[in-house]
C-alpha cells in the first residue's frame, strides 16, 4: 500500500512539474498509458498499436509507454492523476467514467440498443462523440481520444441463471457505477462494487455469487474457473474509453495532437475487428473446455430481463438523461426505417 501510494505521488509530482511547458522544436517526450487489461488482451493490443503508430507518425518525438495489468493503479485513481497531469493517458470503462462525467450513464442503459449497428451509430455519432469530447470532459480536465468495443456484458455465476427469478438473493459484483447497481437490483439481486483485479478471488471465495462482463474478458481473466455458468443476456453493450489528460495536451503541438487524435480513432477500428474475432474464438474455446455452460435465453426470458430494466431509462437520476435516451432511441435502425 505504501509503495503504491508513493508511486502515485511521484507520478503526480512529475506531471505537475512538467505542466505548462510545451515541447521545444525537435524535443521528444515520453507519455504513460495506464491500462487495466492483461497482456495479450485485444484492447491491450489496440493500446499498444496506438502507441506504436503515434511514435512512428511523430518521427519518434512522442513515445507512449503502455503499462498493462493495472500496474499504475486502478482506473479511478489514474484518472484523478490525469486531471492534474500526473498521468497522461488512461484506458477506462464507461462505468468508471460516470464518476467524472455522468452523461456516460445514458450510453450504458440496459437493453437500450437494438443491435451492434445501433450501438456504434450512437457512439460514433453526435451523441457519443459529443460526450467524448464535450464540455463536461473539458471541465474535469480530461479529453476523450476514442471508444473501444468492450463487448456485450453478460452475467456469469456459480449457479445457473435463466431468468430474473433465478437472481433473487444473489450478490452480484458490478463496476463502481450507480447505474449498474440499479440494474442488478431491478433484477431482484443485490449488488456489490469490487475492484476488477479482485473479482476472481471474490467469486472463488464466495464473497459474491455472480459478476458480469464480456465473454472475451470472461475467458482472458479465467472467470469461468470460479463461475462456470454464463448467460448471454447482453444486458449492456459496453464501450471502453481512452482518455488523455488535458494538462498533457498543453505540452504538445497542434500537429502532434492532430496525429494522436487521428491514430486514436484508427485504433478504434483496429480494436473492433480484433474484438469481433476474439468473441467467436473465445466462445468456442470455452465450450471446448467442457467446464462451462453458455446459455442463450429464450425470447420470453429475454423479455423478462428487459421489462425489469427498461424503466431505468427514464427513472434513473430522476429522469436526468431522458433527452439523451430519446436521441439514442432515435438512432436505432427501426427508428431510421420509419
Amino acid at each position: 500500500m505504501k509503495k503504491s501510494f508513493a508511486l502515485m505521488m511521484s507520478l503526480l509530482l512529475m506531471g505537475l512539474l512538467l505542466t505548462g511547458s510545451a515541447l521545444a522544436e525537435g524535443e521528444s517526450i515520453t507519455l504513460r498509458l495506464s491500462n487495466n487489461q492483461p497482456d495479450g488482451n485485444v484492447t491491450t493490443q489496440a493500446c499498444e498499436w496506438f502507441a506504436e503508430q503515434v511514435n512512428e507518425r511523430t518521427d519518434g518525438r512522442i513515445t507512449i509507454q503502455v503499462y498493462n495489468n493495472g500496474t499504475l493503479g486502478d482506473a479511478v485513481s489514474c484518472l484523478e492523476q490525469a486531471q492534474y497531469g500526473g498521468m497522461d493517458i488512461v484506458k477506462a470503462d464507461l462505468s468508471t467514467m460516470t464518476n467524472f462525467v455522468d452523461e456516460y450513464n445514458a450510453l450504458m442503459m440496459p437493453f437500450i440498443y437494438e443491435d451492434l449497428e445501433h450501438f456504434w451509430a450512437v457512439h460514433g455519432g453526435e451523441v457519443g462523440m459529443g460526450i467524448l469530447r464535450g464540455e463536461e470532459m473539458e471541465k474535469v480536465g480530461l479529453y476523450g481520444l476514442t471508444y473501444y468495443d468492450a463487448g456485450s456484458r453478460c452475467f456469469f455465476s456459480s449457479k445457473p441463471i435463466h431468468s430474473p427469478e433465478d437472481m433473487k438473493g444473489m450478490l452480484v459484483r458490478v463496476q463502481e457505477s450507480e447505474l449498474m447497481m440499479s440494474m442488478v437490483e431491478a433484477l431482484g439481486a443485490s449488488s456489490i462494487a469490487i475492484a476488477y483485479a479482485e473479482c476472481y478471488s471474490s467469486l472463488q471465495t464466495g464473497v459474491c455469487d455472480a459478476a458480469e462482463n464480456s465473454i472475451v474478458n470472461y475467458l482472458d481473466m479465467s472467470f469461468y474457473e470460479v463461475a462456470p455458468y454464463y448467460i448471454k443476456d447482453d444486458h449492456t453493450m459496453s464501450a471502453d474509453i481512452l482518455v488523455m489528460s488535458a494538462k498533457t495536451r498543453e505540452k504538445l503541438s497542434e500537429e502532434d495532437l492532430a496525429i494522436i487524435d487521428e491514430v486514436a480513432l484508427e485504433s478504434w477500428e483496429y480494436q473492433k475487428e480484433l474484438w469481433a474475432e476474439a468473441e467467436q474464438l473465445n466462445e468456442q474455446t470455452l465450450l471446448d473446455t467442457g467446464k462451462v455452460e453458455i446459455y442463450t435465453p429464450t425470447g420470453e426470458e429475454k423479455a423478462a430481463f428487459r421489462d425489469a430494466c427498461t424503466p431505468i431509462w427514464y427513472s434513473y437520476a430522476d429522469g436526468k438523461y431522458a433527452d439523451l435516451v430519446d436521441q439514442i432511441k432515435a438512432a436505432a435502425p427501426s427508428a431510421q426505417a420509419e
